[in-house]
């Protein structure tokens, strides 16, 4: 599904020229948000939601509202309601989700540019599994007015493009105007310079074109384990019961009426009780600050890693089969509020998106493209 857009007013800026595709979860005036689902979108935003404005105001012109997985909930973007988005780029195989339309934009030429949503991994894994790139801001870094939500506490509004010279130029938009806090820890000021790092942590087996550039640009890697079942165990409950208290008014009541699959992981969020949502967010606190304290100790500023945890899925496979394992890296960066950014299959995981994009943009700038998923 594509709704195209017209009549939204652009200014003349740094993005002028940019054709903008918007995940339909975010509003843009006049058109409807139907989150993906048939039960919302009957009525037309009144309003374009800040991060969609920002952009437009600096010159992108938002060409369409494109196709995600229901409601953000899942990592396929195959729609039951307004159809499965495709992979232009590796054709037979899943496009990754939430935001799988607005890669899928990008990688077939629609746009330049897409917003995409990410609260547990849909602006990378889309990213990862179409081979173009996307940011994953901080939780509250951006405005999220006019953004359906999905997890409150960790959704957020990143940009997506073929390059992260693009990705970093609609970032300095976006975070121009940012509401949110965009300031380091204390002890972590070096953060806001954006200084390409002297050293950063290996995770996993990223590509080796990116360790050997790495080498070239005179970082130092080291290698680095990351509690990932861990995080996932303290994670899942306050990420179920954020999305079962946004779905409360139509779930289960209108179980009917929702895509099977999302229906599914939803009757999975009932019943958390407060006692177990406030244990899991101390828990993330407490890894949150534990991670960092080991980046501290070893020097690290940043982490390269894939993003993808298994190959890319193909059309047709059970979601419910491979959605835990595909965004393997990408859970931790949501969990600890850290700044994330993929190019392709590759992920950089940095305490600020300042850090993540400048090292990214330097291994752009010394010849690395999107790293491609391995396929299933």
């Amino acid at each position: 599904m594509i709704t195209e857009l017209s009549g939204v007013e652009t200014g003349d800026g740094a993005l002028s020229g940019v054709r903008l595709a918007v995940k339909d979860n975010i509003d843009v005036a006049g058109a409807p948000t139907t989150g993906g689902s048939r039960i919302c979108g009957h009525e037309t935003a009144l309003m374009t939601a800040p991060a969609v404005a920002a952009l437009a105001s600096a010159g992108a012109r938002p060409v369409a509202k494109v196709n995600l997985h229901e409601f953000a909930y899942g990592v396929s973007s195959d729609n039951p309601w307004h159809g499965r988005v495709p992979n232009p780029r590796y054709p037979g195989h899943v496009p990754g989700g939430s935001s799988g339309g607005s890669a899928a934009a990008v990688a077939a030429g629609v746009a330049e540019l897409a917003l995409g949503t990410d609260t547990a991994g849909s602006i990378r894994i889309p990213a990862a599994c179409t081979g173009t790139a996307g940011l994953r801001p901080r939780n509250g870094a951006l405005d999220l007015a006019g953004v359906q939500p999905l997890c409150p506490s960790f959704d957020t509004v990143g940009p997506m493009a073929a390059s992260v010279a693009l990705v970093a130029a609609a970032w300095r938009v976006l975070a121009a105007g940012a509401p949110g806090s965009l300031a380091p820890e204390p002890g972590d000021e070096g953060a806001a310079s954006g200084a390409l790092p002297a050293r950063v942590g290996v995770c996993g087996d990223p590509a080796s074109v990116a360790l050997r550039l790495l080498g070239e640009l005179g970082v130092e890697t080291v290698p680095l384990e990351l509690p990932l079942a861990e995080i996932e165990e303290a994670f899942w409950p306050a990420f179920r019961a954020e999305i079962a208290r946004v779905h409360q008014a139509s779930y289960p009541r209108l179980a009917d009426e929702y895509d099977p699959n999302v229906a599914a992981k939803l009757a999975g969020t009932q019943g958390v009780s407060v006692a177990c949502y406030r244990e899991s967010r101390e828990r993330l606190t407490a890894l949150r600050r534990g991670v960092l304290d080991g980046w501290r100790r070893l020097g690290v500023t940043a982490v390269v890693s894939p993003v993808l945890g298994i190959p890319l899925p193909r059309v047709g496979e059970r979601e419910e089969d491979y959605r835990d394992l595909l965004g393997l890296y990408a859970v931790p960066a949501s969990a600890l509020d850290l700044a994330a950014l993929a190019i392709g299959d590759l992920q950089i995981t940095a305490r600020t998106e300042a850090e993540a994009l400048a090292l990214g943009t330097a291994l752009e700038e010394a010849g690395l493209t999107p790293v491609p998923p391995r396929l299933g």
